[in-house]
C-alpha cells in the first residue's frame, strides 16, 4: 500500500509531528509513506525516520498558490498512491482540489484535528467547505466533539466520519530527574523551585497572553514557582512585552521550538494548557506519558484526554480565580500530584498508544481501498 501524508509545513506541531510519527508506524507495519509538505520547510524541518519526504517546490506564502495545487496535482499523478491522507489547516483545500483535478484514482481521507465551525468567519466559508468535503471520502476526527462538529459545519453524514484518536510514542522510562535538571540549568532555578510548563504555538487560540496574565497571580501566592514556555509564533513578541510590563521576566523563561519538547515536560510539576479551542491536544498526551498532570480549559475534546479529577484538572475558559486555584492546590499536594499523574499515563498507554492508532488507520485504509476498487 502506497499512501501520501500530506502535511501543510514540515514544522514540529501537533498535526505535523502526528502524521510524521504515523508514517514511520505504517512503514513498520509494511506500507510505503511519503510525507508531502505543501509550504517550503523551515530551517531544521521535522523528519520521518522511516517514510520518504517530498516539499513541494513554490515558495509563495499564501493561503492559496495554484502553483502550489499544480504541483501536488502532478506528484500525485506521478507517485500514483493507493490512498492519500490530509492532515489538517491548509492540506484540506489542497487535498480536496488535487483530488477534483486527479479524478477518483484513490480514497482521500481528510484527519480533522480542530473544532472547525471556530474557523468559519461567514457563510461563503461554509459553502466553500461543504464543496471541499464533497471530494472527501472520509474524515476522521480526533474526539467525538469534533467529528461532530465537522459533520454539522461542513454536511459530512455520519457514515463518512470516524474517530480515531491520536496515538503518541509512550517512554519506556520517565526521566523526571534528568528533565528537571535541564530545565533548572536552562533557567538557573534553584533545586527547590517549582515548574509549570507549556507548549504550543504561540497564537490567539493558544491563549499565552491571558496564561501569563493568570501565572502572575499565582506566582503572588507561590514566589517559587516559575513558567516555562515552549514554541515559537506570531504573538510571541507581545507575549514577550507582557511578561515584562508584569515583571516576571526572571519567572517566565521562553524556551523557543525545542525537539526535545516532549521529554522536557517530565521535569515539570504541572503541564498548563489555557487553550481558547482544542481538538485532543498532544501535548497533553505527552505530559501524561511523562507522568506529569495537567491543568487545562474545558474546550473542544479536552475532556476525552483529561479527566477531571482523575488524570488533571479542567476549568472552564476564562475562569481565572478556578484556574489559580487549581494549580495552586495541586502545588501544595504532591500525593495528589503524583497520583493523577499516575492515572494519566495509565491512560494514554489505554487509550492513546500508537501502535493502536495506526491499526485503526490501518484497517480504515483497508476498508476504504476494497469500497473504491468496487
Amino acid at each position: 500500500m502506497k499512501i501520501l501524508q500530506l502535511v501543510t509545513v514540515r514544522q514540529r506541531r501537533g498535526a505535523e509531528v502526528f502524521a510524521t510519527q504515523l508514517a514511520d508506524a505504517l512503514v513498520t507495519r509494511g506500507a510505503e509513506v511519503i510525507v508531502v509538505g505543501l509550504l517550503p520547510p523551515p530551517p531544521d524541518p521535522l523528519t520521518p525516520e522511516r517514510a520518504q519526504v517530498v516539499d513541494l517546490l513554490s515558495r509563495s506564502e499564501s493561503r492559496f498558490d495554484p502553483v502550489r495545487l499544480r504541483e501536488l496535482t502532478r506528484l500525485i499523478l506521478h507517485l500514483r498512491p493507493d490512498l492519500v491522507q490530509a492532515n489538517g489547516s491548509q492540506t484540506f483545500k489542497y487535498g480536496a482540489l488535487a483530488r477534483r483535478f486527479v479524478g477518483p484514482r484513490f480514497p482521500l481521507v481528510y484527519r480533522n484535528i480542530s473544532v472547525a465551525s471556530h474557523w468559519v468567519r461567514n457563510p461563503a466559508q461554509r459553502l466553500l467547505g461543504r464543496w471541499l468535503a464533497r471530494s472527501v471520502d472520509h474524515v476522521s476526527s480526533v474526539s467525538e466533539a469534533t467529528s461532530l462538529d465537522f459533520g454539522v459545519t461542513y454536511g459530512v453524514a455520519p457514515e463518512r466520519r470516524s474517530v480515531i484518536r491520536r496515538g503518541i510514542l509512550i517512554p519506556a522510562r520517565i526521566e523526571g530527574a534528568v528533565a528537571r535538571q535541564r530545565l533548572t540549568e536552562l533557567a538557573q532555578l534553584p533545586a527547590d523551585a517549582r515548574i509549570l510548563l507549556h507548549t504550543g504555538s504561540f497564537s490567539e487560540e493558544k491563549n499565552q497572553a491571558w496564561l501569563i496574565e493568570t501565572f502572575a497571580e499565582i506566582r503572588a501566592q507561590r514566589p517559587d514557582v516559575h513558567l516555562f514556555l515552549i514554541g515559537e509564533g506570531e504573538l510571541r513578541p507581545a507575549v514577550e512585552r507582557r511578561v515584562t510590563a508584569l515583571g516576571l521576566a526572571n519567572s517566565v523563561h521562553l524556551l523557543g521550538m525545542r525537539r526535545d519538547a516532549a521529554e522536557l515536560v517530565a521535569g515539570a510539576d504541572l503541564f498548563v494548557l489555557p487553550s481558547r479551542i482544542e481538538g485532543v491536544p498532544g501535548v497533553v498526551l505527552e505530559a501524561a506519558a511523562q507522568q506529569v498532570p495537567a491543568v487545562a480549559t474545558n474546550v473542544g475534546g479536552m475532556a476525552e484526554a483529561i479527566v477531571d479529577g482523575s488524570t488533571g484538572v479542567l476549568v472552564p475558559l476564562d475562569d481565572r480565580p478556578a484556574f489559580v486555584q487549581a494549580v495552586l492546590d495541586l502545588l501544595s499536594n504532591e500525593e495528589q500530584r503524583q497520583r493523577l499523574g499516575c492515572e494519566a499515563r495509565k491512560l494514554v498507554s489505554e487509550r492513546f498508544s500508537m501502535d493502536a492508532t495506526a491499526a485503526a488507520f490501518e484497517d480504515l485504509y483497508g476498508r476504504l481501498l476494497r469500497e473504491h476498487r468496487h
